[in-house]
């Protein structure tokens, strides 16, 4: 992933990275973890990957900072983390969603156009990133499988990050529910919700802070704040936000200077102009996507731990096994 000049989002990300390490420092404080602890995990996870034959060439090419983000999303626990990571690479093989990563193919065009999804390059003052995902003001004809292309285009973005910051931060992901329309929903399938869950809570480090939808029908809000959260965990509770509010919502939980110019924050960039800098991204590094991220495991040279797993498993991991809590 060395592009020849900075691209727009590497741009945006080095304006805020005082901000971003101040935040870093803050985050391993809150783990008790440290840079020298960190340095002797890294080399650990390095070696474990060089002896997981079954597992794609591309683990020996992974960087630091992606190996760092899984130390600290897992709060230090190496064997959770290789855990996610064995999961991580098998999952290419297991998902359609992993079929065909060119983010050149035109219906993934389409889609990123009008569909669009954000990592803002500024964390907030109390340490979180905001991932936002709405449609465009102009939405137009809707290309071919657009719930799949957009499913793609998550976890595409979510690859890029991971490699271009060094600590995760708790992250609030913000989804705008507003213009969407039936021709999309029903295009949303079970398997697709529960590969996507999957993927996201079993195969990534990422710690979610809050879920903010806004934009709801009234008659979603008062069902899922009636009916829905009552039966859930406190914790999970305080963090999943049900609104038919807009964008003024968010000001409650964001600071005004993270949240885009054109949803009533101070950010100089709109939604549309950070997606398209993510766009252009994911374009740069085409070969990437195309081969070292599509590479597949081999599952003939996994090593028999006398352990069996399950569709729901994560597909066996040589080491201690814990159980993963909701952090």
């Amino acid at each position: 992933m060395n592009g020849k000049k900075k691209s727009t989002l590497e741009y945006e990300m080095e304006k805020h990275q005082e901000l971003w390490d101040e935040m870093n420092e803050r985050v391993l404080k809150d783990i008790n973890y440290s840079w020298k602890q960190i340095q002797l995990d890294l080399e650990h996870v390095r070696q474990w990957l060089k002896d997981q034959h079954h597992l794609p060439e591309c683990r020996l090419k992974e960087s630091d900072n992606f190996l760092t983000m899984y130390l600290t999303g897992c709060k230090g626990s190496v064997e959770t983390v290789k855990r996610k990571l064995d999961a991580y690479y098998t999952l290419r093989g297991k998902s359609e969603i992993y079929r065909d990563r060119d983010p050149l193919d035109p219906d993934y065009q389409k889609m990123s156009d009008i569909w669009h999804q954000i990592f803002i390059p500024r964390p907030t003052k109390k340490g979180q990133f905001i991932f936002l995902t709405r449609l465009a003001d102009n939405i137009g004809e809707i290309p071919a499988n657009p719930i799949m292309n957009g499913y793609k285009r998550t976890i595409n973005i979510n690859d890029i990050g991971m490699r271009h910051t060094k600590v995760i931060l708790p992250s609030i992901s913000i989804l705008d529910y507003d213009r969407f329309p039936a021709a999309l929903a029903t295009a949303i399938t079970p398997a697709l919700v529960r590969d996507v869950r999957f993927i996201l809570e079993k195969t990534f480090p990422f710690r979610i802070f809050k879920m903010i939808c806004i934009n709801v029908s009234p008659i979603v809000e008062f069902a899922i704040n009636s009916v829905v959260k009552p039966l859930l965990k406190k914790k999970i509770k305080e963090r999943f936000i049900v609104t038919s509010k807009g964008y003024e919502e968010l000001l409650k939980y964001i600071d005004k200077d993270v949240l885009p110019k054109d949803l009533q924050g101070d950010y100089p960039l709109t939604v549309k102009e950070i997606n398209d800098a993510w766009k252009e991204f994911e374009i740069e590094n085409r070969d990437w996507f195309i081969n070292e991220l599509s590479e597949e495991v081999d599952e003939t040279k996994r090593i028999d731990t006398g352990i069996k797993y399950t569709e729901d498993d994560l597909f066996g991991v040589q080491g201690t096994l814990k159980k993963l809590d909701i952090d």
